[in-house]
Formats: C-alpha cells, structure tokens, sequence
C-alpha cells in the first residue's frame, strides 16, 4: 500500500500527495455531490473575475483589440459581428502558439475550437471594468449595430455630429467615434506583428490597477497580492498554503479564506469516500485517505458558510448529513450514494451504474478544492513578469 500523509502533515507529505492525485484524478469531472456553488461563491469572492478555464492574462487584452478593429469596420450585424469575432480569435492561435508557448487557448483543437476566449473572458472584462457599458457580448454586438447604422444615417441627412454630444466620445477612447465602449489601452494598428501571450508593461500596469481599484475586485484577496506584490503567492501547492497571507488580511478577508479552507479540508472527506464507494473498496490511496481524514476530523462553520454564501437549504441539509453520519460508515454510504442520484438521476450517477461507469483504477474528483488557485497563480504570474516585478 502506498503510504501517504494529509494535508496537515509535512509540507513534503502534503505535496507529494497533491501530486499523486493530480496525476490520477479524472480532468474535468462534474461536481459529483453538488457543492459546486460554495466552491464558486468562495472563489469568486477571493478571486473574483477569475474562473477555472483562463489561461493567461493576455486574452484581456486581445479580445479588445479585436473588437476595436471590427468596431472601425462598416456596420456588421450583430451574428456577422460575432462570427468576425471569432475567425479572427481562430486565427491568433497560430501567432501565440510559437516556441513552446504555453495556455494557448485552442492551441490543440485548432479551427475546430468550440469554446472562443471571447466567451470565456467576457465577464471578466465587464468585471475588471475593461467595457464602460456592463453588456454580454451579444449586447454589445447590437449595441454596435445599432449605433453604426444611425451614424450611418446622419451621414447620409449631412448631419456630422450625434443628436446627443453627450453620448458621443473622443475617437482617442474607443478608436470610432460611434460609442465608448472600451476602457482600455487602444493597440497599435500593426499589434500582431511580434505578438506574444505575454503581456506589455504597459498592459501589466492596466490590468493590476483594475483589479486593484474596481468597486468588485478592490477588496479581494486577488487584489491584495497584487496590491502587496506577493510573489510567494505564485508558488504555493495548495490552497491552504495562503495562511502564509493571513497577517496581511483585513478581518472580513481572514473571515472569507478561513472558512474556503476548512470547508475544502472537511469536504474532502466526502469526495474520499465517494471515491470509495465508487471503487467498491479497491482505491487504496483513497482508504488509506479516509483513514487519516478519520483521525484528524477537519470541521467547517456551516452556519457561518450558510450566512456567507446563502446555498440552497438542499445543499445545507446535506453537508449536516454528512457531518452527522461520519462515525457511520453504512449510513453515510447510504447518503452520498442518495445524493448523487438526487443530482444526477439513476441513470447518470456513477455509483448507481456500474455497468456504465466501471472502475478502473481512476479516481473522480479527490483532490481538494483550491477555489481556482492554479488558474488564478497564472494571472497573477504572467501580471508580475509584464510589469517586471521581481525578488
């Protein structure tokens, strides 16, 4: 049997197995037992504008650019403007995906690229207050149309200024003269030449001081590294290593990440068991798991997690359940195996459907929550390298 420490033990214990079950967790899987929405609202309170699909802090900016060049282009419907959209998202992959290049997004896929880092930064944009305008996307495309088509028809009445200066803006802001929808650096016209995933000192220095300044993010731990230059933070393992950040946190923040800590250490347990359930008793890194979660009991505040993030009276009542059923194997076996049909339906739920979802030595989701540490570590990273902060 392999021998393995929890997250309390060592620092070598602890990382040796966080590596150990990166390496055999299953990517992507679903959120088996439906605590998905106090992992989010956890995350999105720290890291807020962030999410588990970024990759770099480039796409910020490169979504911009394209769209102040569509935006200078004749009037596009809105679909045209949108499918413009992404070819031209399709066709940066081949410039950023050069000498080994890495979080290119589509940088497998290719042409074939479902998910655009349109749709994936968007609502970071509206966040980081990059748009004057809080639209989605398609909003803004109509938006664009619309004030196209009546500039349009000024021109052609001779008219040469809108009805309303005041919705008007300088061609400096937005490079058109129809609307300012842009907070942001205008590029250059020959911006891809040269072009890396890397970003400008220039557009560094913008990024960090949105997020450090914008009424959304201002407050956030991601905010406060960035704020304190924290370049430890871009090194941690796990998530529970941010302790290191504590004495720099306000109250309320201590409050937020010590309670996202516990509540990953103690459910932590249920994806074990889960895992154990699952594998019929044959995962014996997940025993051996439980053995330890067993002896060290993490607990959480529900009631102050329940204050906080305000989940569904479903999702409460489970996670008591399971504090509960702790010293009761059979009972609360019972439980998560009741949980995920209740999530899922017989039918998809893996522990119901041997026959469709057999084991085979893989595990599903045992590795602890870390509220989007990773993705969010790159951000931070590729922040610090643009505006050159250093140890």
């Amino acid at each position: 049997m392999l021998n393995l420490g929890w997250v309390d033990f060592s620092k070598s214990d602890r990382d040796m197995v966080m590596s150990v079950l990166r390496q055999i967790t299953e990517p992507g899987a679903v959120d088996e037992l439906g605590i998905g929405t106090i992992r989010d609202g956890f995350s999105n309170i720290l890291f807020p504008g962030t999410s588990t699909i970024q990759t770099r802090a480039k796409y910020f900016f490169l979504i911009p650019y394209i769209c102040m060049e569509l935006e200078r282009s004749n009037a596009l419907q809105p679909q045209q403007f949108i499918d413009a959209m992404e070819k031209r998202e399709l066709d940066l992959i081949d410039l950023l995906a050069v000498n080994g290049a890495e979080g290119i997004i589509g940088q497998r896929s290719r042409k074939s690229l479902l998910r655009k880092p349109s749709s994936i930064y968007w609502s970071a944009l509206r966040t980081y207050g990059f748009l004057a305008e809080p639209v989605t996307m398609s909003e803004y495309a109509r938006l664009l149309y619309a004030r196209k088509i009546a500039a349009n028809d000024q021109k052609k009445l001779g008219k040469h200024k809108a009805k309303h200066e005041d919705d008007a803006t300088d061609d400096s802001d937005t490079g058109m003269g129809v609307g300012a929808f842009w907070r942001v650096p205008v590029a250059k016209d020959n911006w891809r030449e040269d072009l890396t995933i890397d970003l400008t000192a220039g557009e560094a220095a913008f990024l960090r001081e949105r997020i450090c300044s914008m009424p959304d993010t201002k407050d956030s731990l991601l905010a406060l590294v960035l704020r304190e230059s924290r370049l430890d933070f871009t090194e941690y393992e796990d998530f529970s290593e941010l302790d290191a950040l504590q004495g720099l946190m306000p109250t309320e923040m201590r409050r937020d990440y010590s309670l996202a800590r516990d509540f990953s250490r103690f459910i932590f347990g249920a994806q074990v068991r889960y895992n154990i359930i699952y594998s019929e008793g044959k995962n014996e890194i997940a025993s051996e798991l439980w053995e330890k979660y067993l002896l060290e009991r993490p607990t959480a505040n529900l009631s102050e997690i329940q204050s906080r993030l305000k989940p569904r009276a479903s999702v409460m009542r489970f996670l008591k359940a399971f504090n509960a059923s702790l010293d009761n194997e059979s009972e609360l076996d019972e439980l998560l195996i009741r949980r995920e049909k209740e999530l899922k339906g017989t039918a998809r739920a893996k522990l119901s459907n041997k026959e469709l979802y057999p084991y085979n030595n893989n595990n599903v989701n045992m590795v602890p929550l870390d509220f989007r540490l990773p993705n969010v570590q790159r951000i931070v990273r590729d922040i610090f390298e643009g505006a050159e902060i250093h140890a």
